[in-house]
């Protein structure tokens, strides 16, 4: 797949990222890709189905995908097809049940996609918290999270901080070093240097802090994982869907917290 390719898959999945850099685009046409992002959760099912768009196409909504058919099965056995919202979202009311395995099918255009994945535990947080951490001569801002790693099992996790509803710091985590017990992740903010001179990407009182963890499974880790390094490696995210769409489908069981952030609460390294 060629390197403009990864801008797309970045614009058009959810927000993972919060810093800027020149990219070197090549703003040739291109054919449109489908992109599906599927995500069942313990209480429903959605889909959101879009393609690739050129960049000299000035339609905005034009990417979102109506009119496929989306099958959710089980074990050969058909559990529902999914019904079309607005936006190129589909959704269904069937909820992923700890251990079973499940297939999406996607079938557009004369084209079929699909993608399977196990439904897994529910993540347990022990403790969340914003924490002052000396970096060098830095003084970082940090969001520490604490998870509770299930004993007797292989175990994957996707984290995702929200800030004000738009996406702010993300991280997928194993507990290959550390399994059954306690797993921290740290999620690096800003400096207190940026939070004084308050940068736009710098939080700020009264922002509203939203964090979602989920415990996923390999398939899955290893399509995150590909995005969260594939900056440095110069590849593609691994194939998640087989036919040549791109994006995920993850069954996974999902926890959120909610915080309003504010810099008097922040704790010194150390602190219990």
């Amino acid at each position: 797949m060629k390197r403009r390719s990864l801008f797309y898959i970045i614009v058009v999945l959810i927000a993972m990222t919060s810093c800027e850099k020149e990219i070197d685009m090549d703003y040739r046409s291109v054919d449109a890709l489908y992109v599906a992002e599927g995500c069942m959760t313990q209480e429903k099912t959605t889909v959101r189905l879009t393609t690739t768009q050129d960049m000299t196409d000035n339609h905005t909504n034009a990417h979102n995908v109506e009119g496929a058919t989306i099958v959710l099965s089980s074990d050969g056995m058909v559990l529902d097809t999914l019904r079309y919202q607005r936006n190129g979202l589909y959704s269904s009311a069937c909820a992923g049940l700890y251990p079973f395995t499940y297939t999406l099918d996607i079938y557009v255009d004369g084209r079929h996609f699909q993608s399977t994945s196990t439904m897994q535990q529910a993540p347990q947080v022990n403790a969340f918290r914003f924490v002052w951490k000396k970096v060098l001569t830095e003084r970082m801002l940090f969001a520490e999270l604490k998870l509770q790693d299930i004993p007797g099992e292989n175990n994957f996790y996707f984290m995702h901080l929200y800030r004000n509803g738009i996406g702010y710091r993300w991280a997928v985590m194993n507990d290959a070093n550390n399994p059954g017990e306690e797993l921290q992740q740290l999620f690096n903010c800003t400096t207190e240097r940026e939070l004084d001179k308050n940068k736009a990407d710098a939080l700020k009182d009264g922002d509203r802090i939203r964090l979602e963890i989920r415990s996923i499974d390999r398939r899955t880790y290893d399509y995150f994982y590909s995005m969260q390094v594939m900056e440095n490696s110069g590849s593609n995210p691994v194939a998640n869907f087989s036919g040549g769409c791109l994006g995920y489908f993850s069954a996974f069981h999902v926890q959120t917290r909610n915080y309003v952030f504010s810099r008097a609460e922040i704790e010194e390294e150390g602190d219990s």
